[in-house]
């Protein structure tokens, strides 16, 4: 890809090497949950390019240890909410540990139970199924930012998916 591409990764970086999480993670939680619209593989991992470029070892701010971790970003307080003894994951054996969420199979699975969790309380807020692609807004916090900052990182969001689903196309 170009260096232009929304797809465009550094050398080191293989977002392949992610695909078999990603799709794995993906159709489990399509099969536990039954959302009226399946989730699709191709928008986590460009939620994961979007998040932290694929480094599993991402973390948002490097001074506060309880930022945002792992491909997909997933906060402590998040972490929190998943895995404790009444949470999204306790009936699924996973356990999820701060330094655990730098596994991408751990940070993929939370990260994509996250997804479900957004999508289904966005979708009480709004009255309706929210769409896959409100709920990745609601996931980036894009309403906590300014209007063109909210645009900007959900333009990038949606150029590197659609780019992927092209990819799928060929």
């Amino acid at each position: 890809m170009g260096q232009n591409s929304p797809l465009a990764y550094s050398p080191e970086q293989n977002p392949a090497e992610y695909d078999d999480l990603i799709s794995g993670w993906v159709q489990y939680w399509n099969n536990v949950i039954r959302p009226d619209t399946p989730l699709d593989p191709n928008l986590v991992k460009a939620l994961i390019a979007t998040e932290s470029s694929f480094d599993p070892n991402q973390l948002a701010n490097k001074k506060n240890s309880n930022s945002a971790r792992g491909l997909m970003q997933i906060t402590n307080d998040t972490r929190k909410i998943l895995g404790d003894a009444h949470g999204e994951l306790k009936d699924h054996f996973i356990t999820v540990t701060k330094q655990g969420l730098n596994d991408p199979n751990i940070n993929i699975c939370a990260g994509v139970r996250w997804l479900f969790h957004k999508r289904n309380l966005l979708s009480s807020k709004l009255g309706h199924n929210a769409t896959w692609l409100e709920t990745v807004s609601k996931y980036k916090g894009t309403a906590k930012t300014t209007k063109g900052r909210a645009k900007s990182i959900m333009d990038k969001f949606r150029e590197t998916y659609e780019a992927l689903q092209k990819c799928e196309e060929k």
